[in-house]
């Protein structure tokens, strides 16, 4: 579906057709209806091939850290990169999202729990090397989560701001903060 995103991304959401989409994949618009119910169907597989991507590239670089301070440092910067390559589909996306908030919600909430998953094994991680002592394996479902929330509030604030050069710096700060924390 690779057609559909250059279509969403170009003429955004409203505007493009399931003619339009079936024109673009070199199929007619029976044979479309056959495999997606309906233009959300195919945004749903878009959105959904990106979240895929955005987190396979961001597991494998949380792979190659050695300690649990770089495997979160990892999960900031990666994600980051790798939505910013993306930042014209999410522009559609939060688009889509002013006008289907409860369909975008549930594409969200499936990426969001995927990432506190990643968060909570670096943190077991990071406990059994003795890595952090600040907070006990009762404490990991609650740090994950504010983990993610942090990283996911610094990242909404840089791409609504466009700000994609201080993204380096900013995050490094919140990351030296939150290790402080961690291993305080």
């Amino acid at each position: 579906m690779r057609e559909a995103q250059k279509l969403f991304v170009h003429y955004g959401w409203s505007k493009t057709t399931m003619e339009d989409i079936a024109k673009a994949a070199g199929k007619g618009k029976s044979t479309l209806y056959y495999y997606y119910k309906s233009k959300e169907q195919i945004f749903d597989n878009v959105v959904t091939r990106e979240m895929e991507e955005v987190f396979r590239i961001t597991n494998e670089e949380v792979q190659k850290a050695q300690t649990a301070e770089e495997k979160l440092m990892a999960i900031g910067i990666t994600k980051f990169r790798a939505v910013q390559k993306k930042a014209n589909l999410f522009n559609v996306i939060r688009g889509e999202i002013e006008a289907n908030i409860q369909h975008i919600m549930e594409l969200k909430r499936r990426y969001e729990a995927r990432e506190i998953s990643m968060v909570r094994s670096i943190l077991k991680f990071g406990l059994e090397r003795g890595e952090f002592s600040h907070y006990t394996a009762d404490d990991v479902d609650a740090v994950a989560f504010s983990l993610v929330c942090a990283f996911k509030g610094i990242e909404i604030g840089l791409l609504i701001e466009n700000k994609f050069a201080d993204f380096e710096g900013r995050m490094g700060a919140i990351h030296s903060i939150l290790m402080n924390g961690l291993k305080a």
